[in-house]
């Protein structure tokens, strides 16, 4: 997949969120600000002309996505130069300035392309303002339902047979909402059953919640997890009308059921971010921004992604030399996505290190 910062400014302080809960004055080293129209329509305009192709791209990475004043023409032109060569747009957001005026706006771009479908991942963490208040730092709980209304029942009335237009709501579980868990799932199940249409793919998602990087702490977040589902009686379930998502991969490595050597990181093979001031990235859980690969509108991607520098960094971890990756040594490494082991040996025989399979085979057990 491909991530793209649209910004890396915030309007909430999250107390999962170290950037923005502790006031950061800047997040990934370079001042915070927003990716301009024009050095973002360049980037684009290369992929599409390397023939890139992902399996989805997702606007946003440390930030709001909505606090740029012109998504909706980064959108629009995401649909005008990667259509048939991405699987779907996706947009993570807090929904709180994406009044409803703004939703209209964003369903209109669906609908200059209504083949290309977009999903909106709305983070919700709370079902009652003192909880959402807490956990968000913000008291805006009544607006973001507001909004999120708006675009479930905005959607409801496309024209079209087949509406690609899709919502996650998600619900990440932590110390501070962690009872108000089925009372979330309840309310927005019932609110998509009464104004769903059955349009469109809905899904309520119960994630885990990360901790540095899989550091300490993690294991208590992921038992308080598992507690907290078996409590409400949460399981993964289709209800017609809602997909129930209950988050099985544990999301670092580190806290894996079955201990074992380290593996190479999916982030270095399959998380290319864009950051908002262009520069290409490889991994997403990189908040520094160590892995920094150069400038994506001065190179192509291909360049970037296959060249010395990354594969490098790739052939370190192939050998779990973790340490000498940037800030890889004290990262859990993330676990929602898998490296696979043909990824593994495309890299080595592209950088002519096939010798090195075999130590990585025994390491990994293939």
């Amino acid at each position: 997949m491909l991530q793209i910062e649209p910004t890396d400014r915030c309007n909430l302080s999250c107390s999962m969120c170290a950037p923005h809960h502790e006031g950061w004055a800047q997040v990934h080293a370079v001042p915070k600000g927003l990716m301009d129209l024009g050095r973002y329509e360049k980037i684009l305009r290369s992929l599409a002309e390397e023939d890139c192709r992902f399996d989805h791209v997702i606007f946003q990475w440390l930030g709001d996505p909505s606090l740029h004043p012109q998504l909706e023409d980064m959108l629009a032109l995401a649909q005008d130069h990667l259509a048939g060569r991405v699987g779907y747009l996706r947009v993570d957001t807090n929904a709180i300035v994406l009044t409803p005026a703004r939703m209209d706006r964003l369903v209109e771009v669906y609908a200059r392309r209504p083949e290309l479908p977009i999903l909106f991942v709305c983070t919700l963490d709370a079902h009652t303002p003192e909880t959402y208040h807490r956990v968000k730092g913000q008291d805006a709980l009544a607006r973001v339902r507001r909004n999120v209304r708006h675009l479930i029942m905005r959607r409801a009335r496309l024209p079209f047979s087949d509406v690609r237009l899709n919502v996650q709501l998600q619900f990440v579980v932590q110390e501070g909402n962690h009872r108000e868990l089925g009372a979330f799932v309840e309310y927005w199940s019932d609110l998509l059953r009464c104004h769903g249409g059955g349009r469109g793919y809905s899904e309520i998602m119960v994630k885990r919640l990360s901790v540095g990087a899989g550091g300490p702490g993690q294991l208590a977040a992921d038992l308080l997890y598992e507690q907290a589902t078996a409590r409400d009686h949460i399981v993964e379930e289709d209800r017609g009308h809602v997909h129930v998502k209950v988050w099985q991969d544990r999301p670092w490595q580190s806290t894996a059921v079955t201990p074992g050597p380290r593996q190479p990181c999916p982030g270095l093979w399959v998380t290319p971010v864009v950051r908002h001031d262009g520069h290409l990235m490889m991994c997403c859980a990189d908040l520094a921004g160590h892995l920094d690969l150069g400038p994506l509108h001065e190179s192509s991607f291909r360049t970037l992604w296959g060249g010395a520098v990354a594969t490098s960094r790739r052939l370190a971890h192939i050998q779990g030399r973790f340490d000498e990756v940037g800030p890889c040594g004290t990262c859990g490494g993330i676990g929602w996505y898998t490296t696979r082991p043909e990824q593994i040996r495309e890299t080595l025989i592209a950088a002519g290190r096939e010798d090195l399979w075999e130590g990585y085979a025994a390491r990994a057990a293939v």
